[in-house]
């Protein structure tokens, strides 16, 4: 995860630095009296840190969705019942469906992790004969991130129906139990197959609010 941290940190450093920066043509320096040419508004700082970004983050959504598995197999946690399934085996599926979702989820971050910074068409005549792709690695920078979102909702959600099953409420820390109750009022405890998107997604809403909050 300290690789994760320090990219991410660094990225942003990187991100306030570009938004900071002028990126005119010509930049006019009106109290040296002078006029520099060379527009600096080449996006690589933005590309290259974008495409580093969406590798991170795509690493720490399969870092959950391998939790997730543990969680469902039964045969490696041998504590849960498949899938973690607190319904009756063979009628109801637990949170099977949602992990096909949350693989699914990952495997998509891992295609649009491939590099775009290495990417360039020309165009303008060639005049611009290299060009940064920095607007595309960032949407999909973008999409990585919400997609890990939702991987970690449902992640979350097997959680909470895991410590229900062993009854572990009472045995958590104070801070630990706090966010149990508080993923307990959006998402109840379940034994009947369900929809399941909209849970995820009121979880999901849940973790966005929370960062926006910390920020």
């Amino acid at each position: 995860m300290g690789a994760i941290l320090d990219t991410i940190a660094f990225t942003q450093n990187v991100l306030l630095n570009e938004a900071n920066s002028s990126s005119d043509n010509p930049v006019v320096h009106a109290e040296k009296n002078n006029i520099f040419h060379g527009g600096n508004f080449h996006g690589d700082y933005i590309s290259l840190e974008m495409d580093k970004l969406k590798i991170v983050i795509t690493k720490l959504s399969m870092l959950f969705e391998r939790q997730i598995n543990y969680l469902m197999n039964d045969r490696l946690n041998s504590k849960l019942p498949p899938f973690v399934n607190l319904g009756k085996l063979g009628v109801n599926f637990g949170m099977q469906g949602a992990q096909f979702t949350a693989t699914s989820t990952v495997a998509e971050n891992q295609t649009l992790s491939f590099p775009n910074y290495v990417h360039s068409i020309s165009n303008n005549n060639d005049n611009q004969d290299i060009v940064s792709m920095g607007t595309n690695s960032a949407q999909f920078a973008r999409k990585v991130i919400d997609n890990t979102y939702q991987v970690l909702a449902i992640e979350l959600m097997s959680v909470i129906q895991s410590i229900d099953y062993l009854n572990m409420e009472r045995r958590m820390s104070s801070f630990t139990r706090d966010k149990y109750k508080k993923l307990r009022t959006i998402v109840p405890r379940f034994e009947e197959d369900t929809i399941k998107y909209i849970e995820i997604k009121r979880i999901k809403d849940y973790l966005c609010n929370q960062f926006l909050t910390i920020q």
